[in-house]
């Protein structure tokens, strides 16, 4: 009982740190959970993005550079797949990641969102249905530990949430497929 107060109280003080930017990345946890929801992978990307721009203001304002970058550059990225799938058009999305990003990495924990974005960025552009969701998840995976190791409380908590949610979508996508075999 003692170590939850603890957290608790650790996670109070991250709040009352910089509210506004905490209750932005609060707003962008209901955005994001609402895109994983969705089956369809078109919906998906237009929630992505709105998501996605959220949570580069959140990082932005806990001065977290390149999380806020990769997550601007992430919005971009979703809104541009759901208009092309081109290779050369995601090629320049991961050059672009790994260009700004790694140079510019301090400590080995600002290259999990280049890893999650580079994830990221082939499933909207190259992959469908559960793969592309599958691909994701790989990615929240990175997010969720940068997130929780920058302490970024609404960041930890969506991609916790993004791993429930978009698990739970990807079994009624794999129930509907063999429904349909």
């Amino acid at each position: 009982m003692n170590h939850f107060i603890v957290t608790f109280e650790s996670l109070n003080a991250l709040f009352w740190h910089d509210p506004v930017a905490q209750i932005i990345g609060l707003i962008a946890l209901i955005v994001g959970v609402r895109a994983f929801l969705h089956r369809d992978d078109q919906k998906l990307r237009y929630y992505l993005t709105a998501f996605t721009f959220l949570m580069s203001i959140h990082f932005f304002m806990l001065g977290l550079w390149i999380a806020a970058i990769m997550a601007l550059l992430g919005s971009a990225r979703s809104y541009v797949s759901s208009l092309t799938n081109n290779f050369w058009v995601m090629l320049t999305f991961l050059l672009a990641a790994w260009l700004i990003a790694i140079p510019n990495s301090s400590e080995w924990v600002h290259l999990l969102p280049v890893l999650g974005v580079s994830l990221g960025t082939w499933a909207v552009f190259r992959e469908k249905g559960i793969r592309m969701r599958f691909l994701m998840s790989m990615g929240t995976v990175c997010w969720f530990s940068h997130n929780y190791l920058v302490g970024s409380i609404g960041g930890a908590i969506i991609e916790g949430l993004f791993l429930v949610v978009n698990s739970r979508t990807m079994f009624k996508l794999f129930k509907e497929q063999a429904i349909l075999r």
